[in-house]
């Protein structure tokens, strides 16, 4: 099983450039594995003032949206520019199998599905043939 970060905030009332280093590396790094460890160290040692430190900044943020969850994005908050975070991406342009119930989901179907409650919570999962992945999860 895959583990994406969850859905929801990493950083919130700061743009300072040293702030956004740590969380957003902090997160790179527990979430994206060895894979990112020389980018991570790269941010823990560059000089917060300096230029190169928002071209660290902006990759970082590249990285985390490569390993956001499927149907997600990493990036700030439509309503908050110093609140960033994984948020779900345009779910009403879905064009996979979205069901209220899982009893739904064709027990030979593979492939992405929204699940949305009727109190408008999501999950996502991906199924396969009868086993469900819970991919991520937005009360």
């Amino acid at each position: 099983m895959t583990r994406f970060p969850p859905i929801g905030e990493i950083s919130s009332g700061t743009l300072r450039t040293e702030d956004l280093l740590d969380s957003f590396s902090w997160y790179l790094r527990r979430y994206g594995g060895a894979e990112y460890a020389a980018l991570c160290d790269e941010a823990a040692n560059v000089d917060p003032d300096s230029d190169e430190a928002a071209d660290v900044l902006a990759d970082l943020g590249e990285a985390l949206n490569t390993i956001a969850a499927p149907y997600t994005y990493f990036g700030a908050n439509e309503g908050d520019g110093s609140c960033f975070g994984f948020w779900p991406a345009d779910l009403e342009n879905f064009d996979e199998l979205r069901v209220s119930d899982t009893s739904e989901i064709p027990d030979d179907y593979c492939g992405a599905v929204m699940h949305v409650n009727d109190h408008g919570n999501v999950t996502m999962y991906h199924a396969d043939a009868g086993k469900l992945e819970c991919l991520w999860s937005c009360v």
